[in-house]
């Protein structure tokens, strides 16, 4: 598609960089990444109706319901709940450090040059949160 969308711009295809905003947690367990990005998952898809279509468009149809549904009645935990480990899979990069970099590098397989990562944190230790992914997922320096 990005090769056609070029194309039609008057673009070489080769001189477009994909680039993807990424929500992000690493933490020492997979559950634990998972259950710190729910919440962020959680508002976008229930406060903002255009991810909640996007999401909807990409296969979560009940999912993206059933969070707008709880966000609407004011029930963020509900909300939260209803964001499933698949859809974190699907929109995110979520696990222990060496799991993120594999999730990374397969985003970039899949055709994304520039993912860009996105730390969901808030309150008391978020700057930690956001230097563990950071850390975890930078790339490798050059020798």
């Amino acid at each position: 598609m990005t090769q056609i969308n070029a194309r039609r711009a008057g673009r070489e295809p080769g001189q477009v960089v994909v680039a993807s905003l990424l929500p992000a947690a690493v933490a020492a367990s997979r559950r634990a990444a998972l259950d710190m990005l729910r919440p962020g998952l959680a508002f976008y898809a229930g406060f903002f109706p255009r991810y909640n279509r996007m999401l909807a468009e990409r296969g979560f149809a009940g999912k993206a319901a059933a969070i707008a549904e709880a966000w609407s009645r004011g029930d963020r935990a509900a909300a939260e709940r209803a964001v499933s480990d698949e859809v974190i899979d699907a929109t995110s990069v979520a696990g222990t450090a060496a799991e993120c970099r594999e999730r990374i590098a397969a985003y970039r397989h899949s055709g994304i040059d520039l993912p860009i990562l996105s730390p969901y944190a808030r309150g008391a230790g978020a700057r930690a949160k956001f230097e563990a992914v950071i850390r975890a997922c930078a790339p490798a320096a050059s020798a």
